[in-house]
């Protein structure tokens, strides 16, 4: 691999021109590192590298995308990523120059890193609430030897979530303009992708953990030629590479997980293959409008599943039932905290618009900037002690 430093005035970059009308950006998030499997912050420190998993899921990730044209790679300089592109690539069986970008680390928070999640959770229990449910006003205060007049210590404010959304900006603000109408790989971290996603399709910084990043989840964006202001996403946390059935649960397994299909019947066999796929999932209830199509759909998701409880409900009453569904059996599941092991799934099909819409919400941006796929799976966690709901994967499908 051949690593240059990102920079504005790369020549050999600009003027290239092509037919394309969109940018497209994979991002693909490091492989399982040391840190990762011991359960501790990470953060922009340097000490973790890949676990032999790692290696293997890092490799496996680059055979699925074996079949992408790549035109450029972008990478953070952090050991755990560069390990990761190495396997990466060796599984695409490509060379390709690596622009390695400082602004593409991972978040900065010198106050936990190396220290486990359940320490943190412990002893910095003010804190650790402000970084789930107000990730936006989430602030630490290191000390920094820095290099002034006098050569003392002093302390320096920051506020990582947003420091690293103005990281993201500048960064699609510098790449953007270098590679139009070409397909883009962005290997990186968990909160930088999603600070990337975020700034693409205006997810504020305040839905900073309303999108899960597995290691080695794969995601697409696709900006059009004249900005990335208007972008969509076209998938998000692809993880059936790995032999995942469905993204595992971060936050714990109570809550209630709902599988999103829309109802468009343009491809039987994949509809029969996501059958299969959810076969050893349990689907307690499932909801699905009157329609022709929506009907057929879940009938044949659910061959499988002979005790899930069925709903039709007609198509114009359709999103009202929904959400007053929701507000159910979330309230159902927390008045029955005792039951800490059971997690509450439901299959939706409905019409693309009501799936759109409900994604939308989650997320609190604009519908026009989820790119919804025809025969995909779509994955929203609604945790049972966190009032913010997960977006697993949007548009899962077999990455090939």
């Amino acid at each position: 691999m051949i690593y240059m430093q990102l920079k504005l005035d790369h020549k050999e970059l600009k003027g290239q021109e092509s037919p394309s009308s969109i940018t497209r950006v994979i991002l693909v998030r490091h492989a399982q590192s040391t840190y990762n499997a011991q359960k501790r912050y990470q953060g922009s420190c340097d000490d973790s590298v890949l676990t032999e998993k790692g290696r293997s899921d890092a490799y496996q990730t680059g055979v699925a995308l074996r079949n992408t044209k790549i035109d450029a790679v972008y990478t953070s300089p952090l050991r755990r990523v560069q390990e990761t592109l190495v396997e990466i690539l060796g599984g695409m069986k490509i060379e390709k120059p690596v622009f390695t970008s400082p602004l593409l680390q991972e978040i900065d928070m010198p106050a936990w890193q190396g220290l486990t999640y359940k320490y943190v959770q412990e002893y910095f229990a003010a804190d650790y609430r402000c970084w789930k449910e107000r990730p936006h006003e989430f602030e630490m205060t290191p000390q920094i030897e820095r290099q002034v007049k006098s050569a003392i210590c002093v302390k320096q404010q920051c506020f990582p979530v947003q420091d690293l959304y103005d990281r993201a900006h500048q960064f699609w603000q510098e790449l953007l303009p270098l590679h139009t109408g070409k397909t883009i790989l962005i290997v990186s971290h968990s909160g930088t992708i999603r600070a990337l996603i975020s700034t693409a399709i205006a997810i504020k910084c305040e839905q900073y953990h309303v999108l899960q990043q597995s290691n080695c989840g794969i995601s697409i964006l696709n900006f059009p030629t004249l900005g990335y202001q208007q972008s969509q996403l076209e998938a998000m946390n692809l993880t059936t590479h790995l032999g995942e059935v469905l993204p595992k649960l971060k936050d714990g397994k109570q809550g209630l997980r709902l599988l999103l299909v829309p109802a468009t019947n343009t491809n039987p066999h994949l509809i029969n293959q996501l059958a299969e796929r959810l076969q050893t999932v349990p689907i307690d209830f499932s909801l699905n409008s009157d329609l022709e199509s929506s009907q057929h759909i879940a009938e044949q998701l659910l061959k499988y599943h002979s005790k899930t409880l069925q709903i039709q409900v007609l198509h114009q009453y359709f999103p009202q039932i929904l959400q007053q569904k929701l507000s159910f059996q979330r309230a159902t599941i927390s008045s029955n905290e005792t039951d800490s092991t059971h997690l509450m799934t439901g299959l939706i099909v409905a019409c693309p618009s009501i799936i759109q819409n409900l994604l939308s919400q989650v997320l609190d941006t604009s519908p026009e900037c989820l790119q919804l796929i025809p025969d995909t799976l779509s994955v929203i966690y609604y945790p049972l002690k966190s009032r913010t709901p997960v977006l697993q994967t949007m548009n899962m499908i077999d990455f090939v």
